[in-house]
């Protein structure tokens, strides 16, 4: 039987010629992941479906790049969340003052909450940089930029295990903290760092 991973370089290939059947294959293997983590978020299966629908069709857009990619899964993850995070700032958030009088209160819902993504991307920043320092260089290959353990532990020189065990150290002390100091940012913050660990 075919390496998993061969079988889906092979398909990357494919789809990066157009082929259909290919990408057809592709949205077959990998749909149910992204509209459940979608849905996880969003708690709504229409725009889970239509975040779905948009993350499936920058794929296709890109498939000329998928050659390049050594990552599938990371890179697919980082664009599920990049299109949800959007879908996120696109829903409207009442303020906290109510409406003035002889003002319609849904005049005075806010289409965006930028202070919130700036305290989120404040916390991110500073449970990183409490990681021990490879364990936040180790982290930040993996989650930030898309590398595989492999690639990690080849650039660092250590084991594709050690790699795994600060992967796994990281976010469970990463969970604890965010939990103690997140506060109303907590779900953006964990969308940010979530991602299964790779086998």
């Amino acid at each position: 039987m075919q390496d998993r991973a061969l079988i889906e370089n092979e398909t990357l290939h494919l789809v990066a010629t157009g082929d259909r059947a290919a990408f057809n294959s592709l949205l077959h293997a990998y749909w149910n992941k992204v509209y459940t983590l979608a849905h996880t978020y969003l708690r709504s299966p229409e725009d889970a479906q239509e975040v779905t629908q948009d993350v499936f069709l920058k794929v296709w857009q890109a498939r000329q790049q998928l050659t390049g990619i050594q990552n599938f899964n990371g890179w697919l993850f980082v664009l599920t969340r990049n299109e949800i995070l959007s879908a996120l700032r696109k829903r409207k958030v009442r303020p906290v003052i109510s409406a003035e009088p002889g003002e319609k209160e849904e005049d005075t819902i806010l289409p965006d909450h930028p202070l919130l993504y700036k305290e989120a991307s404040a916390i991110i920043a500073t449970a990183i940089n409490a990681l021990p320092p490879i364990r936040k260089r180790v982290f930040t290959l993996s989650r930030m930029e898309g590398k595989s353990y492999e690639e990690i532990a080849a650039l660092l020189q250590i084991s594709r295990n050690g790699v795994k065990d600060h992967i796994v150290k990281a976010l469970h002390f990463l969970r604890n903290y965010l939990r103690e100091h997140a506060g109303d940012a907590l779900l953006l913050i964990l969308l940010f760092i979530q991602q299964h660990i790779r086998k």
